[in-house]
């Protein structure tokens, strides 16, 4: 029977091949950063990338229909050259840069040990200086926690385990554990763990797929539950047209890593083979949603989760268990601020954490998204309502849902030179110290208005209808908000269909007070919109 994740793997592992610098008398070979090796519009290479070498041994080691990479020596070669690429670019530290040098990056640091670890273990590698490297790294991520993305963290643990395997150390394996005990602790009743203040679909599918990676190194059964409960809360947020995430979680993420799944639906969690096969499925629209991930994000970890994935299945003996869809149901998680609405007629997804943001999907098709509206101030500065605001007033009661607040001031970011030329100097002094302060300006800056929003959600049986109103002191324009969020994620802002039914026109323009009534008929599709100004 062919594996559910095959072609997707045979579409794609060509992109992770070509970002590694496969010439043995290169003095970068096994350099996964073409923009660094081979374009050298990069002066130093970012190591997250490095991960390619994972994908390499996994494509030299499984035998699957169509790998024309099986057992074949050339991989073999190309996996370790990623290795003592990995061990040359290393810090001092044991840490690893990712978007600048002396970065000392948490990410790159804990996935790239990952990788590391999974390279020497399967090909059999008996080096000291490799050994060294994993060792030096793992007690750097030991002495350094990652508080606000969560699915960094699980990584990191991971990680360390990984490394007392490799190195036959049982104070790393000790230490693991230990973060992973802490690590529970952080979990959302609902399920999720958070992602720079909320839930975000794609990180939890991170976050699953090392938590799945972590069960096997410790066949620690107590891990089901907590991984039950990450299924059940994602399994309200897979979409009709086989996608999931998007405009509405904290991080904007519209991928999914399958290797989590895989693990949970083989461990016979309750909606874990729904997941699967709505997601991965040829039958579903995935195999579009995956070719519009960035060779970055290729490279980094979505390839080798469908690789892991698909060994896993490989040696499944038993039944996944046969869960064609999830009963429709109504469900709103108030830790989360996130509605799941189902119901014969239509589905809809709204997220009241972040200004009310809505999607629809009539049948298997998004008919409906309404991200909420921005104020331009400045060339350099825009008011939006679709901020992740832990401050936003949300109230739900079972059929209508308001979400107020202030218009949160944004500052739209452009690079320079100057900036660029700063930013090094001032890494080259204070290393890792400055990664918060970049934090602060490009996720977490904002600055209250005086302009309040409120937006009311009536989900109908066959309709929906929604009223914003929108009041400011002083004059302003409106304009309809794109699905591109403004907080900045580098594995967002992926082509998705959503992208079609963006609009960005203007409202209102030199208004004091909008009111604007939107009716969304879900059976014919038909919208009608009503604007007063000044009302």
């Amino acid at each position: 029977m062919q594996s559910i994740y095959l072609s997707h793997i045979l579409k794609n592992y060509p992109r992770v091949l070509t970002q590694i610098d496969r010439d043995p008398d290169s003095r970068t070979y096994g350099c996964c950063d073409r923009n660094f090796w081979h374009l050298k519009i990069r002066d130093f290479s970012s190591a997250i990338l490095q991960q390619c070498g994972l994908v390499t041994v996994l494509l030299y080691q499984l035998d699957f229909s169509g790998n024309p990479c099986y057992k074949n020596n050339n991989l073999f070669e190309w996996s370790k050259a990623t290795l003592d690429f990995w061990v040359k670019i290393q810090l001092p530290d044991g840490s690893f840069n990712e978007y600048y040098p002396n970065e000392h990056g948490y990410p790159p640091t804990a996935f790239s040990l990952f990788s590391a670890c999974g390279i020497y273990q399967r090909l059999g590698m008996t080096d000291r200086k490799i050994e060294s490297a994993i060792s030096k790294t793992a007690n750097y991520l030991i002495k350094n926690v990652e508080e606000q993305a969560l699915n960094q963290e699980m990584a990191a643990i991971t990680a360390i385990y990984y490394a007392g395997i490799v190195l036959k150390n049982p104070q790393f394996v000790d230490c693991s554990r230990h973060r992973f005990k802490r690590f529970l602790s952080l979990q959302s009743t609902e399920g999720w763990f958070s992602e720079y203040g909320g839930a975000d679909l794609g990180y939890l599918s991170v976050t699953l797929d090392m938590m799945a990676e972590y069960y096997y190194f410790s066949e620690d059964i107590s891990i089901k539950e907590p991984i039950s409960s990450i299924i059940e809360f994602m399994s309200y947020f897979v979409h009709q047209d086989g996608t999931i995430g998007g405009e509405y979680g904290s991080r904007n993420t519209t991928y999914c890593l399958p290797n989590g799944i895989e693990v949970a639906a083989q461990l016979g969690i309750k909606k874990a083979s729904y997941i699967r096969k709505a997601l991965f499925s040829d039958s579903s629209e995935f195999s579009d949603f995956i070719s519009s991930i960035d060779d970055r994000y290729i490279s980094h970890y979505v390839l080798h989760s469908f690789l892991r994935a698909l060994e896993r299945e490989k040696v499944f003996k038993g039944n996944y268990k046969k869960e064609d869809s999830v009963l429709d149901s109504t469900c709103y998680f108030p830790e989360s601020k996130l509605l799941s609405f189902k119901n014969p007629t239509y589905s809809a997804i709204v997220g009241f954490g972040k200004g009310g943001v809505i999607k629809a999907f009539t049948g298997n098709k998004e008919t409906f998204l309404n991200c909420g509206y921005r104020i331009p101030i400045r060339k350099d500065v825009c008011g939006v309502t679709n901020w992740q605001d832990p401050l936003y007033k949300v109230e739900w009661d079972g059929k209508v849902g308001r979400v107020s607040g202030k218009i949160n001031l944004i500052s739209l970011k452009v690079p320079t030179p100057f900036l660029h030329f700063g930013l090094r100097i001032t890494a080259a002094i204070l290393g890792k110290h400055i990664i918060g302060y970049l934090k602060k300006i490009l996720i977490f800056r904002r600055k209250e208005s005086d302009i309040l929003f409120t937006r009311e959600i009536n989900l109908e049986d066959t309709k929906i209808i929604i009223t914003d109103y929108i009041q400011s002191p002083s004059k302003i324009t409106v304009k309809r908000a794109v699905n591109a969020s403004l907080r900045h994620v580098a594995s967002g802002k992926f082509f998705m269909t959503s992208d079609l039914l963006s609009k960005s026109d203007v409202i209102a323009k030199n208004i004091n007070r909008l009111y604007i009534n939107t009716e969304i008929d879900m059976k014919d599709g038909f919208i009608k919109e009503t604007v007063n100004e000044n009302a």
